[in-house]
Parts: C-alpha cells; sequence; structure tokens
C-alpha cells in the first residue's frame, strides 16, 4: 500500500503547471525569464521543460477565470515586492485540485 497527503499528489501533478503559470503571467508583465523562475524558485530549464510538457494542464489553469485572477494578483505582488502569505499559493493550489479531480485539502 501506498500512502500520500494531498499536498504530496498536488506537488507532483499541480504545483509545476501552476508554477508555470505564474512565471507566464510575470512574463506578461515585463519581468526578465531569469528573475521570474528564481522568484518562484523554478530553474529555466525546469520551466521549459514543465511548459512543454504540462500544456493542457495550463491551459486548464489559465481558462478558470478564479485561478486566473488568484495567479494575477500573487505576480503583481512579486513584482510589487510585497510581503506574500505562504498560504496564498496553498490556495491557489488547493482551487486548482478541483480542475484535475484531486480531492480538495481545505
Amino acid at each position: 500500500m501506498r500512502y500520500s497527503t494531498y499536498c504530496e499528489d498536488g506537488y507532483i501533478n499541480i504545483v509545476p503547471a501552476l508554477k508555470v503559470a505564474l512565471i507566464i503571467s510575470l512574463l506578461s508583465k515585463g519581468q526578465p525569464l531569469r528573475e521570474a523562475c528564481r522568484c518562484v524558485n523554478m530553474s529555466i530549464t525546469a520551466y521549459e521543460r514543465h511548459k512543454k510538457d504540462s500544456v493542457e494542464k495550463i491551459q486548464k489553469i489559465r481558462e478558470d477565470k478564479e485561478i486566473s485572477q488568484m495567479i494575477d494578483s500573487l505576480s503583481s505582488r512579486i513584482i510589487n515586492k510585497e510581503k506574500i502569505d505562504p498560504m496564498l499559493f496553498c490556495l491557489v493550489c488547493s482551487k486548482s485540485r478541483r480542475l484535475f479531480n484531486l480531492p480538495v485539502c481545505f
């Protein structure tokens, strides 16, 4: 039997696509790629790989109005160098889980 938590499942299935969507949002606001990747703790190589491998997931995330607005808000906070509560990304991930038929955390 294999046991995993909701966060582990999300980290494998959702977080890479969310980070790519966040980087895309940062890029659209003029942030250089190197800086955008640094801000979300993802290498440029990983960004390129996940962007290519997760096209459908990224599209689903970007098409969802609520999640897209949350990512846009988060990217604005990053660009403005505002303090970001780590739970904000958890909320985005939790909301995204329903798009991929995973149980919602909270």
